[in-house]
Parts: C-alpha cells; sequence; structure tokens
C-alpha cells in the first residue's frame, strides 16, 4: 500500500523528520541544476513539485512524496507511479526525472524545428485511416534496433526515430525506411 505524506500526520518510524515540502524543496534544488525549472504545488492536500523545460512549459513531471510500506522508506514518485529515489537521495531522483523528461522534450521541440521549416511546403490530405504497411515497418524498425522508438510521421509525411542515450537522445527522420536504418545507424553507430 502507498500512502501520501499528510504534513499533520505522525512522524514515527523510517520516515522523514521534516516536512514533505522541505524534501521537495531540495529536489527542486537539484533538478534546477540538470537544467529544469520547476513550479510548488504545495496548496493541496498532497504536495507536488512541477518539473519542466522552459521551452515546453506545458509539458512535465509532477512528483509526489509516498511511503513504501515494503520497504518503510518515503520516496520521490513520479506521476505515472514510478518510485525514483529514497527521500534522502534527491540528486538521484533529479536524474531520474532527467531520463524521463529528456526523450519528450527532445521530441518536441524537434518537431517545432522541423514544424517551423516545412511551413510554406504544401501537405497533402492525411488518410483517415493508418496505413497497415507502415505498421509493419515501424515493428521491424523497432525490432532491429532495441530500445528506439520509430514513427512515421502522418503531418511531416517522413520516417522518424528516438534514439536513446542516457541524457543525450537524438532524433532523426528520413524520407524513406532505409534512409532512417542509414540515419540511426549514423547516429548511433554501435546499434
Amino acid at each position: 500500500m502507498v500512502k501520501r505524506w499528510n504534513v499533520s500526520q505522525s512522524r514515527t518510524g523510517s520516515s522523514p523528520t521534516s516536512s514533505v515540502t522541505t524534501h521537495l524543496d531540495r529536489l527542486s534544488t537539484e533538478v534546477i541544476r540538470e537544467g529544469w525549472q520547476t513550479l510548488r504545488c504545495y496548496d493541496g492536500p498532497h504536495p507536488l513539485l512541477r518539473v519542466f523545460d522552459p521551452a515546453v512549459p506545458h509539458f512535465g513531471e509532477s512528483i509526489s512524496l509516498v511511503h513504501e510500506s515494503a520497504s518503510h522508506t518515503w520516496w520521490y514518485q513520479s506521476s505515472t507511479g514510478e518510485n525514483l529515489a529514497p527521500y534522502h537521495r534527491p540528486g538521484m531522483a533529479a536524474a531520474r526525472i532527467t531520463r524521463i523528461l529528456i526523450p519528450f522534450v527532445t521530441a518536441i521541440l524537434a518537431a517545432r524545428t522541423h514544424q517551423t521549416k516545412a511551413i510554406d511546403a504544401t501537405c497533402p490530405d492525411i488518410p483517415s485511416a493508418p496505413d497497415p504497411a507502415q505498421a509493419v515497418t515501424v515493428a521491424k524498425l523497432q525490432e532491429r534496433f532495441a530500445g528506439v522508438i520509430c514513427w512515421w510521421g502522418l503531418s511531416t509525411k517522413e520516417w522518424w526515430a528516438l534514439i536513446p542515450g542516457g541524457t543525450q537522445w537524438q532524433i532523426v527522420n528520413a524520407a524513406d525506411p532505409d534512409n532512417l536504418v542509414q540515419a540511426v545507424l549514423k547516429a548511433h553507430p554501435n546499434r
């Protein structure tokens, strides 16, 4: 069972001795060092720390502090329920938040860049249903390159791949699957 820290509850056992907001403030300091911005949402019954990139302020991660009964430890937890790090390891939690956000922020920023370049290009009508052959191609690409996220861009009419690399993810695109394979191999030669 997971319970959220209620500031008024008794703090016995292995729970932290200071309030939840103090620990979220410590995490805020660490994620700011990683280059993110934070918004403290401490008004409700469950204080949250919102972490985001200033270039993409509407996308981010909401972090709370929860008690895990199995380990009798308080944890920084992501909005998806992933335990990021124990409350006494805010640096580790910050690194894991970076791991979660980097691929999405990278993809959003790359799409914005591509969209800006393609504003003058005419785009044919988008089909109402995806082409099954594209789904097969995506599956084959992702099978060949484990961990790489591939997709067909309906609006861009191009093939895309998001290549993991720790905190330095890369996004590449190509006009056809063969050229996408070459772009992935060029971006990450040991694949």
